[in-house]
């Protein structure tokens, strides 16, 4: 059975997707073309305009591909899920950074290089706030199950959560110091266990 028009087309989409993020990631907002993407992609400049308007909705659309590609946005997802009904605080950091890492793997570059554009900036702050108020319900999931240790509040335990499962701290430890992702989402378990809870990842016991 050959594939519908709507298939297609999702296709096309998903092809001008990974593309934009490609050359996003390597060259920056600046740097980046619309005919660039178009080329990479392998479709004509005119339907990335269609489909997009502008480099800067492009931008946006790259974000939410990353984060999502093509599935349910994270609060919907089955790894958030999973967080919310773990029932101790070891599994749900768990769940955590098991779905955290693959959207690492396809956001952090695209962070990396477009964070400190001035023209990329509010699409950046944009996502950035989306990705503060997320982190907030997770603080409070994970809290139902373990309290916090002993002097940390609510907000800086939130802040902490976004330093350690953060496209900076990921891109530096995966890109530029050549830890692996089974090395990150090891350390990164035990990090937001110890710096949160006051537990180690295979203890219970707070300290």
């Amino acid at each position: 059975m050959s594939p519908s028009r709507k298939e297609k087309a999702a296709a096309t989409r998903r092809r001008m997707m990974s593309a934009a993020c490609r050359v996003f990631s390597e060259r920056g907002y600046g740097g980046t073309t619309m005919e660039a993407v178009a080329t990479e992609a392998g479709v004509a400049v005119q339907t990335l305009y269609y489909t997009f308007r502008t480099k800067s909705d492009l931008l946006q659309a790259t974000y939410e591909w990353a984060v999502r590609d093509d599935g349910p946005h994270p609060h919907e997802s089955q790894w958030w899920q999973a967080v919310e009904t773990a029932d101790n605080v070891h599994d749900a950091v768990g769940h955590l950074v098991a779905g955290t890492v693959p959207i690492l793997e396809r956001a952090a570059p695209l962070v990396w290089v477009v964070r400190s554009d001035e023209d990329a900036r509010a699409t950046y702050d944009f996502n950035e706030k989306l990705r503060i108020d997320g982190n907030q319900k997770l603080i409070e999931m994970l809290v139902a199950k373990q309290p916090l240790r002993v002097g940390l509040s609510l907000t800086h335990a939130r802040d902490i959560l976004l330093a350690l499962t953060g496209p900076q701290q990921y891109q530096l430890l995966i890109s530029e110091y050549g830890w692996s992702r089974e090395d990150y989402a090891e350390w990164v378990t035990g990090a937001v266990l110890r710096e949160l809870f006051g537990v180690e990842p295979d203890s219970t016991e707070t300290r």
